[in-house]
């Protein structure tokens, strides 16, 4: 997990007046990425997260996917972090997430490689729910930059779903939004994925008055 990307999205949720649960595949503590790039729109968040010991709290006793009701959520935000290329595919728990918040027009952010959890959802014909969406994630490059090899690419992965994949220049803040779902590039992108996820929620609760 990216503790920058989780960081900047637990406070804009907060700091919108959201309750937060933080959850896991597998609960507790997530391991932490090491730190990438020069974003100084998120130290001073990560400062205030470590001078924060409720978020501390939060962050080292998050509840397991498998552990929720996912009826008492009224959105989801992924954080970037490169475990999630192989630890959100295969988890049935974030498909069934991502898929009931999806038919309850309940929306979700995914951060960098928490796009990863897009690739196994599929519609009731079986197929592809990313087909024909506009998406974002980390290019090529900047998988190359973190030493990842091509054949976990997102850029590659979502593209052959049949996703608009749709990229800004390495490294810089990029966000898309299709509807409900969010995706912002990379972790720089954190913030403006968990604004426009605040701005849905708060438009979805205003529609339900």
């Amino acid at each position: 997990m990216c503790l920058e990307s989780f960081a900047v999205g637990y406070y804009a949720c907060l700091d919108g007046g959201l309750d937060v649960t933080v959850c896991s595949p597998l609960g507790g503590a997530a391991p932490i990425d090491p730190p990438s790039g020069d974003r100084r729109s998120a130290s001073g968040l990560l400062q205030r997260y470590n001078a924060d010991p409720a978020a501390r709290e939060d962050f080292s006793d998050a509840l397991m996917l498998s552990e929720i009701c996912v009826a008492d959520f009224a959105a989801a935000y992924y954080c970037d972090g490169r475990g999630a290329l192989w630890d959100l595919p295969t988890n049935p728990d974030s498909r069934n997430l991502i898929a009931q918040l999806h038919r309850s027009g309940c929306p979700c952010a995914f951060v960098g490689y928490g796009a990863a959890a897009l690739l196994p959802l599929r519609g009731p014909d079986g197929a592809p729910l990313v087909a024909d969406r506009r998406v974002t994630a980390p290019t090529l490059g900047e998988d190359a930059a973190l030493g990842l090899r091509a054949g976990s690419s997102l850029e590659t992965g979502l593209t052959a779903l049949g996703a608009r994949y749709a990229a800004g220049p390495n490294g810089m803040p990029h966000m898309v939004q299709d509807g409900g779902w969010i995706t912002g590039q990379n972790a720089a992108s954190s913030d403006a994925a968990a604004r426009a996820l605040i701005s849905a929620v708060s438009a979805g609760a205003s529609q339900s008055l």
